[in-house]
């Protein structure tokens, strides 16, 4: 039987509707040799089981999941629209949660970026990375012009700053000991802003079409860059994921928001952004669905390390099953995102809780102008008032 005294009391009712699952029978994750074409093996085809067989995460290590059961067929993938790519990071909407206290603040002060560190925790780990960047000595060019950049970035221009992500619900659940909020903030970036990428130590920009900028326009203008994609692997003092040295945790990836310049418009409490939050919601609780007769087992030792590994193999157009998609969607491989039911109901009831009732205010720091509703949260349907805003802080 799979144990259903820890999950949230409105997940109760459907999980009582679902077959049963055995974890007893699942064998346990194994470390071996495989190609790469496993992967392919297992993901192209949505038939059958979609955990049969071995998932490659890069090296020679791969994780093998033997399931007990069959899952049933589908079309595609939960979540293969949502995978995000180390090579194609750059999304022009991304959502940022945030506590009520902080909420109030944007709503009074109508300025995104006000804080220089989340209260406790510092500037966090991403600007330490890039102070230590900064700080090495170049060897080659291309070298010379990313810790260049890095000094940009660590300085005084991007000091302040917000932590996103593309989907709300890869950020909500946070780690087992700390959250982010439960107020949800949309931001979409300027089209023609830039995204700076930090991967494996390396520090490179692109557009909002995931196209190159070459370093020495990124160093003419750094204007333009509104913030930074952030990846901790190896390269960060995150999980190493090749070779006889595989191991590690602590990996993530998320974006820093730090020029507000470069952002078109936030908004908080909108319809839009509920109607995202019950998106999400349906897109977890289907994935539930899905799983549930037949999670992986064995995987919450070796979740973090999986799945940022999982990260380094992933690019468009390579099949996915439905625990890859799901894994190459995640922002925060924590232990509150491992695919079992009980975290996958505890997710769900974190996004119900975060719905609200529309109260509108929309931001657009390049014209100056604040729309809200006239009413608070009773007049979430009624006209927008233009309100001059204080010039944003680059």
């Amino acid at each position: 039987m799979c144990a259903r005294t820890a999950l949230p009391s409105l997940m109760l009712l459907l999980a009582a509707s679902l077959p049963g699952c055995d974890h007893g029978t699942a064998s346990p994750v194994e470390v071996g040799s495989t190609s790469a074409a496993a992967r392919g093996g297992v993901g192209g085809s949505t038939t059958g089981s979609a955990f049969a067989g071995t998932i490659s995460l890069g090296g020679t290590g791969v994780v093998g999941i033997e399931p007990p059961c069959t899952l049933p067929e589908a079309a595609t993938t939960v979540f293969a629209e949502r995978a995000v790519y180390h090579q194609e990071p750059a999304r022009r909407e991304l959502f940022t949660w945030t506590t009520a206290e902080q909420a109030a603040e944007l709503r009074d002060g109508h300025v995104l970026l006000t804080r220089l560190e989340r209260e406790g925790l510092g500037p966090g780990y991403a600007m330490d990375a890039l102070n230590q960047l900064s700080g090495q000595q170049a060897i080659t060019p291309t070298e010379a012009d990313s810790i260049a950049l890095a000094g940009i970035l660590s300085g005084p221009a991007f000091a302040k700053a917000r932590y996103a992500w593309p989907d709300p619900w890869a950020t909500r659940a946070g780690w087992p000991d700390e959250q982010y909020g439960d107020q949800l903030v949309r931001i979409v970036l300027r089209e023609d802003a830039w995204l700076a990428r930090f991967r494996s130590g390396v520090l490179d920009v692109v557009d909002m079409n995931n196209k190159p900028v070459l370093a020495k326009d990124a160093l003419a203008h750094p204007e333009r860059i509104a913030g930074i994609y952030f990846v901790r692997d190896a390269g960060a003092g995150g999980p190493r994921c090749g070779g006889s040295f595989r191991g590690g945790d602590g990996g993530y990836r998320e974006f820093i928001i730090g020029n507000e310049a470069m952002v078109e418009e936030w908004s908080l409490g909108t319809p839009e952004i509920r109607a995202r939050v019950e998106a999400d919601i349906a897109l977890v609780e289907e994935f539930f669905k899905r799983i549930r007769p037949c999670p992986p087992a064995n995987l919450q030792g070796s979740w973090n390390l999986s799945v940022v590994c999982n990260w380094d193999m992933v690019h468009p157009g390579v099949p996915f099953t439905e625990l890859t998609a799901y894994m190459d969607a995640l922002a925060i491989p924590s232990d509150n995102y491992l695919p079992t039911p009980t975290a996958l109901a505890s997710l769900m009831e974190q996004l119900k809780a975060s719905l609200f009732e529309p109260d509108p205010l929309v931001v657009r720091p390049e014209r100056l102008v604040v729309e809200q509703s006239q009413g608070g949260a009773d007049a979430g349907g009624a006209a927008g008032i233009p309100e001059a805003a204080g010039a944003p802080p680059l």
